[in-house]
């Protein structure tokens, strides 16, 4: 009877065994969430990732820092009025690059401390005659100037000092390009980016588009709502472990190569 009962227990821990087996097979670790139990956190983008470098650069850069904080990392596309008054009253959790005083101006939000865009404003330009140190060199001269949308300092900066009729927004950095080289306009202006295609792109590599002037450099930080105080903390700790590690640039060549494949 001894060993009777002696192999009924045994067969019971087989099969508790068999069963704990299967059910650790079937149900995620309570110490690895699954994708769908992370919290998610959404930004305001102004243009769609695939028609911007630096948009997309973001989108590769935020994805793996929240990714490695324990959220998703989501986004909605809007215009840029539209996004601070969504981040104000808290209908999106952050975006992705402001310039540092933008917390001065728009309520209820907290600055991740560590620079996304660090980089610089260039004036390009075919005609040899044209001349350009700063931005106040563009005054009064009758100048067709085109700068790169999402450029919010290009554009604060020749609202003031371009009429509207000699001024216009791009889309598109080759478009831009070409209409140099056909004389729609004089000037382009727009980021380091459009200086590194120029000089890969065959289309424009016989010299005649030259940058004539650095106008300004640029440093911008992401912002969250003010609700995610200590994430801002824990963000800009993850963005300076990336530079650290070469993750910016990593990703940095992965979204020029998907902007260039884009543009052309």
């Amino acid at each position: 009877m001894q060993q009777w009962n002696l192999a009924i227990s045994n067969s019971l821990i087989g099969l508790l065994c068999c069963f704990s087996a299967y059910a650790s097979d079937i149900a995620p670790s309570p110490t690895t969430p699954s994708v769908q139990d992370k919290p998610t956190i959404t930004m305001a983008f102004f243009e769609d990732p695939k028609n911007s470098f630096y948009i997309k650069w973001a989108e590769l850069l935020y994805t793996h820092a929240f990714t490695q904080l324990g959220y998703q990392f989501n986004y909605e596309i809007v215009p840029a009025i539209r996004a601070s008054k969504m981040l104000e009253s808290g209908k999106i959790d952050g975006e992705p690059g402001r310039i540092f005083s933008y917390g001065d101006k728009v309520n209820n939000v907290v600055r991740i401390e560590e620079p996304f865009i660090e980089t610089h404003l260039i004036a390009f330009t075919t005609h040899p005659q044209i001349k350009i140190t700063d931005w106040q060199s563009l005054t009064n001269m009758g100048y067709k100037v085109e700068y790169y949308r999402g450029m919010i300092q290009a554009k604060q900066k020749l609202t003031e000092l371009i009429p509207a009729t000699h001024l216009s927004e791009s889309s598109s950095p080759i478009n831009s390009f070409r209409k140099l080289l056909h004389d729609r306009i004089d000037i382009y202006i727009d980021s380091e980016v459009s200086l590194h295609l120029l000089q890969k792109t065959p289309e424009f590599q016989d010299g005649k588009i030259r940058p004539v002037a650095y106008l300004e450099s640029v440093t911008n930080y992401g912002y969250l709502h003010k609700r995610h105080s200590q994430l801002a903390v824990d963000v800009a700790k993850q963005l300076k472990k990336m530079k650290q590690e070469g993750l910016f640039e990593y990703y940095k060549q992965q979204a020029q190569t998907s902007f260039e494949d884009h543009a052309k």
